[in-house]
């Protein structure tokens, strides 16, 4: 029996993170583009990577890099955007956080099984 689950835990492994990197994808498009909803993709696409994924904090530090980038800026208008993005971004991360570690507690209990 146990020979089984370690023969399934390779494809499942990887097929979650197929799943995970589509959705996630899927999500940043979505946040660009109105037709398609962002966070709501995101937030599963995180929780099936993982927040500890090399890819989800690799993506989260380009964005604090590129939002320093903006609040030191020569240009005013620049600056000020980065100023209101940073904030917004800190915001937005405060309310999806405990949504995202509820998802992947569920993940995981559906995956457990």
């Amino acid at each position: 029996m146990k020979r089984v689950w370690v023969a399934m835990t390779g494809p499942l492994k990887i097929a979650r993170r197929i799943t995970g990197v589509f959705l996630l994808t899927l999500g940043i498009l979505g946040l660009l583009l109105p037709v398609l909803p962002g966070w709501s993709l995101i937030i599963p696409g995180v929780a099936l990577l993982g927040r500890r994924d090399r890819l989800v904090r690799l993506s989260h530090l380009a964005v604090r890099y590129a939002l320093r980038w903006m609040r030191c800026s020569r240009q005013p208008h620049l600056r000020a955007l980065g100023r209101r993005l940073t904030t917004e971004y800190g915001r937005t991360r405060r309310l999806v956080l405990p949504a995202i570690v509820a998802t992947e507690r569920a993940v995981a209990r559906a995956l457990a099984w």
